[in-house]
C-alpha cells in the first residue's frame, strides 16, 4: 500500500464528484459499483488505521489501608476505545457511498460509464439535460433472429441472407441518416425551411429540446462480411432496447432478420475510453485523479458549449490537447484504444476456471 499526504478528512472530501469507469461484458453494472467501492474503502481504512488513536486520562483509584474507601491517587494515559475500529467499525463503509450511473448498461454490454459519486449524483439530472451523444459499436448478425432482440436471447427464427450485399445495407443506412437528420430539426423544434435551420445545419446538428426520445445523429458502417456487419452509431436517449430493435429493423428491411452480437459503448459526452478507469485501476490514488479530471474535462466543455450545435467530430487540434491533458493524468487505456486486438470470446463459462490441477 503506497503512503499518501492525504488525511482520511481530504479523502472524504475528494470523493464526490464525477468519476468515469470501464464496464466489462458481462458482468452487471451493480457489481462493478460493489467492487469499486470495495476497493477504495479497503484502501481508504488502511490510511485510517495508521492514524493514532486518542489518548484519555484515566484516575488511580486504590483503598485506604484503614478506612477501605476508595482514594485517587493519580492519573495515567490510555487509549480512548469508543474510537477504536473493533467498537465502532471502520471508518469507510461501502453502505455509506451513495453512486449512480449517468445512463446504465445491461450485462451483456460493455464500455464507458459514467457515474456520480455521493455529491455528483445530484448533478446527474442537470448533465441528462445537455443531450449528449453517445458513441456505440454494434456487431451484428443476419439471418438469426433471438427473442426480444436481445443479445443473450435464444435464437427462435433463421432466414435466408445471401441476397443481402453491402451496397443495400449502405443505401439504407444512408436513407435512415436522412430520416434522423430530418427528426432532428424536428426535435430541436426549428422550421426546415428557415434561415436559422440552415445556419444550423451548417455549422453541425442542432441539439434536440425534446428530451428522452432516441435520435441518432452518426449511422456508419464499418464491417460487413455476410453474415456479419459492424455498426458505429452516434445517438441520444438511446436504450438497450432501442439499440436492439433497430438491428432488427434492419434485417427486415433487408427481407430477413438480424440480431446484434456484441454492444460495446466508447464515448459518452465528453468522456471515451481514453479516461475511464478499468477494475484492474481501482486504486485510490487512480480514483482520486479520475474524479479531478472528470471535473477539470466538465467545466472546461461546459464553458465551451454551444446550447444549440451539437459537434460530433473532434478536429486534429482537440485530440492533442486531449491527449496531452491524459498524460498529466497517466490514465491512458492503450488496450481499449486498439481497434486491431480481437476480443475473445469464451464460449464455455466455467464456474471453476479452465486452469486447475487434477490430484
Amino acid at each position: 500500500m503506497p503512503k499518501y499526504s492525504f488525511n482520511c478528512r481530504e479523502i472524504q472530501n475528494l470523493l464526490n464528484g464525477i468519476v468515469c469507469l470501464f464496464k466489462p461484458r458481462d458482468i452487471p453494472l451493480s457489481v462493478l459499483q460493489k467492487l469499486f467501492l470495495k476497493e477504495i474503502c479497503d484502501q481508504a481504512n488502511v490510511i485510517a488505521q495508521c492514524r493514532p488513536l486518542p489518548l484519555i486520562e484515566m484516575p488511580i483509584v486504590e483503598e485506604h489501608k484503614e478506612t477501605g474507601s476508595l482514594l485517587i491517587v493519580g492519573k495515567r494515559q490510555q487509549i480512548d476505545y469508543s474510537l477504536h475500529p473493533s467498537i465502532v467499525g471502520e471508518m469507510f463503509r461501502p453502505e455509506e457511498f451513495q453512486i449512480e450511473p449517468l445512463n446504465p448498461l445491461e450485462p451483456s454490454s460493455s464500455g464507458v460509464c459514467v457515474f456520480g459519486l455521493n455529491d455528483g449524483c445530484d448533478r446527474l439530472e442537470a448533465i441528462r439535460s445537455l443531450a449528449w451523444v453517445n458513441e456505440y459499436f454494434i456487431e451484428a448478425e443476419l439471418g438469426r433472429g433471438t427473442h426480444l432482440n436481445s443479445i443473450r436471447g435464444t435464437v427462435n427464427s433463421r432466414m435466408e441472407y445471401d441476397h443481402v450485399s453491402q451496397h443495400q445495407l449502405s443505401t439504407l443506412l444512408s436513407l435512415l441518416r436522412l430520416q434522423y437528420k430530418k427528426a432532428s430539426f424536428e426535435f430541436a423544434n426549428l422550421n426546415m425551411q428557415s434561415q436559422q435551420a440552415f445556419e444550423l445545419a451548417r455549422l453541425g446538428a442542432p441539439r434536440p429540446r425534446v428530451l428522452g426520445s432516441p435520435l441518432i445523429f452518426g449511422l456508419d458502417l464499418c464491417y460487413f462480411k455476410l453474415p456479419y456487419f459492424k455498426l458505429n452509431i452516434q445517438i441520444n436517449g438511446e436504450t438497450y432496447q432501442f439499440l436492439c430493435d433497430f438491428i432488427h429493423e434492419i434485417g427486415l428491411n433487408l427481407s430477413t432478420v438480424a440480431s446484434t452480437r456484441k454492444l460495446r459503448r466508447t464515448r459518452q459526452g465528453f468522456f471515451g475510453i481514453e479516461h475511464a478507469l478499468l477494475d484492474k485501476h481501482f486504486h485510490l490514488e487512480s480514483v482520486l485523479k479520475n474524479i479531478l479530471m472528470c471535473e477539470k474535462i466538465l467545466a472546461k466543455n461546459l464553458e465551451n458549449l454551444n446550447c444549440e450545435i451539437i459537434e460530433l467530430n473532434e478536429d486534429n487540434e482537440g485530440k492533442e490537447k486531449n491527449n496531452k491533458f491524459l498524460e498529466r493524468y497517466k490514465l491512458k487505456n492503450e488496450d481499449l484504444e486498439n481497434e486491431n486486438l480481437p476480443e475473445l470470446e469464451d464460449c464455455l463459462k466455467l464456474p471453476f476456471g479452465r486452469e486447475y490441477k487434477i490430484c
